[in-house]
């Protein structure tokens, strides 16, 4: 696709707490020598009056007179999804893409996907990952993304993301309901709308160690299953109308890493419940991921 106009690109940092690399996270996109920057815009999420809000703000203001960075601070506490809402209704860029306070761009990560995007149709680019110095495992996903979502196959991590502007304001931005699983809402009704994506098959970005820590286990984990299958519903059947059986592989695959997770922190009775519940769905499936899981686990003491 022939592009002789300039593209711009905005890069939103929602911050919450102190996970100790806002400023790291920050000098990660200034150091991109990307011509096409042309704002960093770090969201406060923390409440005005804690001592959280405080050392963000000491942090941001070493780069007060750096004409790139914006700082805007929330009147008080929403979410992540509210935070890059924020961001984008701030920000101007043509082309947008976004940073946790704890992850990391590497280089030229801006320059690739700009590049990208400005050759290709696509709506959105992603790229590879990286924690701790190794490649985050993912497969290659480019045009619909929305079986490999449901089915657990993508690393799709937000930190990996550029889009074109009028794709994320067409589909109003991320879900500001959604506590947890608000990217795969938001990818979801993105490809739904009919958009794109293609991907850069290089490591671009560092993920921190805090990605996922806080998953929750035993009932939590129970009723965050239960939720994703309430408001994920509708994207399922309609696979599943396309292809017969795609809604029990997506709930085997599911319930296989809960009944996993059950096993791994002592809830023997709840794992039992899940399997008896689920096994049946696709028993290849399920046992697939159980497996895979077993051989990791066999790896990792090898």
């Amino acid at each position: 696709m022939e592009n002789n106009s300039i593209k711009t690109v905005s890069v939103i940092i929602p911050t919450y707490k102190n996970r100790g690399g806002l400023n790291k996270s920050v000098d990660s996109v200034l150091s991109q020598n990307c011509p096409n920057l042309l704002e960093i815009i770090v969201v406060d999420d923390n409440e005005p009056n804690s001592e959280f809000r405080k050392a963000t703000a000491s942090i941001m203001k070493q780069y007060e007179d750096n004409e790139f960075v914006k700082y805007i601070c929330h009147e008080a506490n929403k979410n992540g999804a509210a935070a890059r809402n924020t961001g984008i209704k701030a920000s101007h860029g043509d082309y947008i893409a976004f940073l946790d306070d704890d992850d990391l761009f590497l280089a030229n990560k801006l320059n690739k996907q700009v590049a990208y995007l400005d050759t290709s149709n696509v709506d959105a680019v992603y790229c590879f990952a990286q924690r701790t110095g190794k490649t985050v495992s993912t497969k290659i996903i480019e045009g619909d993304g929305t079986r490999d979502i449901l089915l657990l196959q993508s690393n799709l991590f937000t930190p990996s993301l550029m889009f074109r502007r009028e794709a994320l304001e067409t589909i109003n931005g991320f879900d500001e309901t959604f506590r947890r699983h608000q990217d795969y809402d938001l990818m979801l009704r993105f490809f739904n709308a009919g958009y794109s994506i293609g991907c850069v098959q290089e490591v671009l970005i560092e993920i921190g160690l805090n990605e996922g820590e806080n998953i929750p286990k035993g009932e939590k984990l129970n009723q965050l299953k239960s939720f994703f299958f309430e408001k994920f519903t509708g994207f399922i059947d309609q696979e599943d109308a396309k292809t017969p059986g795609f809604k029990k592989k997506v709930y085997a695959k599911h319930y296989a890493g809960v009944f996993l997770s059950h096993i791994k922190n002592g809830f023997y009775r709840m794992a039992f419940s899940t399997f008896f519940s689920f096994f049946k769905y696709s028993p290849l499936v399920f046992c697939g991921v159980v497996w895979r899981s077993f051989v990791v686990h066999l790896k990792g003491n090898a």
